[in-house]
């Protein structure tokens, strides 16, 4: 005779379901204040975990930086301004005068440093003499996240590690190389995350496997 099972169910993850890298543990305080009309107390509690598409290592950096962070003090929710990543940009080396991103300015910087003794037409001598091709991947992944990714190792993008939407500061000295399929999706699920908490509220943040 078969033994009864005694034990609970095991509770797994629905086939094909998709891990979520940032969500808000005190969600419910927040949906229920804006729903009431009301300001809730205490911080919002910013949760983030590692999803198997990401890459490990900018992932682990970045969420080490926002807990560090959230432990200073240093986060909050912000108000949007979508221009604030804007910055006047002078023109030269086949880009036009007018206002374009500052991670837009920061990676052709980035590019022009890599590639500054050859242009990326002369693919000529050895990664000893040319830094065209001792930086040539480094430079393939730059320009590969000028457009869409849909996945890791795709590209790279210039990363507020001080969160824009955690009330970081919108300077060269803030921005650093990270994997853009990591960086734009920990941002667009930060950013759900946070739309029920009003701008001002302070965040900390947890990091869980």
């Amino acid at each position: 005779m078969a033994r009864k099972r005694t034990a609970p169910t095991r509770q797994t993850q629905p086939k094909g379901a998709k891990i979520v890298s940032a969500y808000l543990e005190n969600a419910d305080v927040f949906r229920t204040a804006k729903a009431a009309g009301t300001t809730p107390r205490g911080p919002a509690v910013l949760v983030l975990r590692n999803r198997p598409d990401f890459d490990k290592r900018d992932f682990d950096r970045k969420a080490k930086d926002l807990v560090r962070l959230g432990q200073e003090g240093r986060l909050s929710k912000a108000k949007s301004d979508r221009t604030s990543n804007s910055v006047y940009h002078r023109g030269g080396r086949g880009t036009k005068p007018g206002n374009r991103s500052r991670t837009n300015v920061f990676r052709d910087r980035v590019t022009r440093r890599l590639t500054r003794n050859r242009r990326l037409t002369q693919q000529h001598g050895t990664p000893e003499t040319n830094q065209y091709l001792a930086n040539k991947d480094l430079v393939d992944r730059l320009y590969g996240g000028r457009g869409p990714v849909n996945a890791r190792g795709q590209g790279l993008d210039p990363d507020h590690v001080h969160e824009l939407q955690l009330d970081g500061k919108d300077e060269y000295a803030n921005l650093r190389l990270m994997d853009a399929w990591t960086n734009r999706e920990i941002g667009r699920e930060i950013s759900v995350a946070l739309r029920d908490v009003p701008p001002g509220t302070p965040v900390i943040v947890k990091v869980v496997p």
